[in-house]
């Protein structure tokens, strides 16, 4: 009985064990990083994305103005029944409370096949890196003390022009425009200033190709500092 210990450690190194092994696998374990090593070229890969809400198309805010202006001129004009104009304030607040929150819908996304302008002009636009020249980044100035005490200046002397022709013309339209912009003006602001954060800074992209309805080649977006540079630095690495 003894013997047969001794045969089953025979038996075990004929087959190439040895108590040594189990630690020393132990030891020698080690982990493995798989990453792909293949070298990446043009628009194949994995390429990384960078996106951005906060951000401000001034194409946007041209739009709107020109169709708010428009809007307010025929309403100033044509209607003289006092409920026809009612109606027309309240259908205009309305379709421009609409358009303002599509306009806050803008962002930024820039992958492998270019940029993507999510409500540019209230729709979507790609600008492919082959249409892009050059992009360009400008910081932007904050409004100094005496232009903000001029515009609120601005301001009261309109709002007292408006009571003025009310009261002296008999002209109510206008100061009943003006006083149901207010609640308007003023979302406008509280939402502005909740989404958007560290405007500071105007980054240009200039394509090859102008499209015929437009008067220069230039794309420009309102932003942050840092997502400024972000989207510079993606955008350049492809061009």
């Amino acid at each position: 009985m003894a013997s047969r210990p001794v045969v089953f450690d025979q038996v075990k190194k004929l087959m190439g064990w040895c108590p040594a092994c189990k630690k020393m696998a132990q030891q020698t374990k080690q982990p493995f990083d798989f990453a792909n090593v293949t070298p990446i070229s043009g628009k194949t890969g994995n390429i990384p994305e960078f996106r951005t809400s906060n951000v401000i198309f001034p194409a946007n805010s041209n739009l709107v103005f020109v169709l708010f202006y428009i809007s307010i001129s025929l309403l100033l004009r044509y209607p003289d029944d006092i409920t026809l104009f009612l109606a027309g304030i309240f259908l205009l607040n309305t379709c421009y409370y609409f358009l303002y929150l599509k306009t806050l819908e803008a962002a930024v996304l820039v992958d492998k096949f270019g940029v993507h302008l999510h409500t540019f002009r209230l729709k979507k636009f790609e600008i492919p890196y082959e249409e892009i020249e050059s992009v360009s980044s400008y910081r932007l100035e904050k409004r100094s003390k005496k232009m903000s005490l001029l515009l609120v200046i601005g301001g009261i002397a309109l709002c007292g022009f408006f009571v003025y022709i009310a009261v002296a013309e008999g002209e109510w339209k206008p100061l009943l425009l003006l006083i149901s912009l207010f609640p308007l003006l003023l979302f406008m602001e509280k939402k502005q200033k909740t989404r958007l954060l560290d405007m500071n800074t105007q980054l240009y992209i200039k394509t090859r190709h102008k499209k015929w309805y437009e008067w220069t080649p230039y794309y420009s977006l309102v932003t942050d500092e840092a997502s400024a540079k972000e989207l510079k630095s993606f955008i350049e690495r492809h061009l």
